[in-house]
């Protein structure tokens, strides 16, 4: 099990009376998870927290212990002596949060992306690491925290669900020497493995109809390229997360090494994911366009229509596979 290294994020949180949690706009399994176990374990130690989410939880999230209790930033009003930011790669993440999060006198942040740019007063970044999840169990198991059910089925969200149910290749021994951990406290397992990797709601099936309706090759099949419009989420009745994971089917074909999800938004806002295998790089394609990531998993907002976005990311992705040719 590797260690939780800065010291001075533990001794802020012992000394702390009132805490403010937050994680990235459009949350996922890490986001919730990680805040959610963060909150349990410093309400364990006696503090008073906060958790607090600029965007929905999203609905699959919603039975985990304490997720009714996460707020917008619009529903708070009082001052905390520290603030943490949880999976969120830059300020920018979390969203209407900074106002919150700029005004508190010490200011923290558990990250594991790789394009981080420590912008906390103090900061705990590991890149290596599957999930946020993973850094918090460290500091939980450095505070000499208890490990309850509940934190348990929160940890096990955050972490399975950034591995792809422990089958991305970041889904390292530690991951797996935490999640012995997290199931010896008899939570839950199974309802929480079929909730998050296996129900799907008809949206989210949709959805994935349209996705793979528009599914086109490049690169002599090397590279695939979903699209999904507006049009769309109003004809299914979806909302932005019945759109989650769509892309990795863009990757569960022989032979593709890098795929991409082109989410349009609108006529002015478009959301690209992608993801590849090695040696090319889904980070190197994101950062380009000014995004950011994980080798194997990134994506970028761009303020542009859908065919300018795609033109951007065509040249991105031409400039790795022509890297690697």
């Amino acid at each position: 099990m590797k260690p939780f290294l800065n010291n001075r994020i533990l001794e802020a949180l012992k000394a702390a009376d009132s805490i403010f949690l937050c994680t990235h706009i459009a949350p996922d399994g890490d986001a919730i998870g990680s805040l959610l176990a963060t909150k349990l374990l410093l309400e364990g130690m006696g503090k008073k927290v906060t958790a607090c989410c600029a965007d929905p939880v999203p609905k699959r999230f919603l039975s985990l212990p304490g997720a009714a209790e996460i707020v917008k930033p619009e529903q708070v009003f009082a001052d905390f002596d520290l603030a943490m930011s949880l999976d969120a790669a830059d300020m920018s993440r979390i969203g209407a949060c900074t106002q919150i999060y700029d005004k508190a006198p010490v200011r923290l942040q558990l990250d594991h992306h790789g394009t981080n740019p420590a912008y906390a007063d103090e900061n705990e970044i590991d890149s290596g690491a599957a999930a946020t999840g993973s850094i918090i169990f460290r500091m939980l198991k450095a505070l000499g925290q208890p490990l309850t059910k509940d934190m348990a089925a929160c940890l096990y969200t955050a972490i399975s669900t950034d591995t792809g149910n422990f089958s991305y290749t970041n889904a390292d021994p530690e991951a797996f020497e935490i999640m012995a951990e997290l199931v010896a406290t008899g939570f839950d397992f199974g309802s929480c493995a079929r909730q998050f990797h296996l129900m799907r709601e008809a949206p989210w099936l949709g959805m994935l109809s349209r996705a793979l309706s528009r599914l086109t090759f490049l690169y002599d099949g090397k590279v695939t390229m979903m699209t999904v419009v507006p049009q769309d989420y109003a004809e299914m009745n979806a909302l932005p997360e019945h759109s989650d994971n769509l892309i990795n089917y863009g990757m569960y074909i022989p032979g593709v090494v890098l795929c991409c999800f082109v989410n349009s938004q609108n006529d002015e806002v478009t959301k690209v994911s992608f993801r590849a295998l090695p040696p090319y790089s889904a980070r190197r394609v994101a950062v380009r366009l000014g995004g950011g990531g994980h080798e194997a998993a990134a994506g970028v907002t761009l303020k542009l229509p859908l065919d300018k976005a795609v033109e951007q990311v065509m040249k991105s992705i031409d400039e790795e596979m022509n890297s690697h040719s």
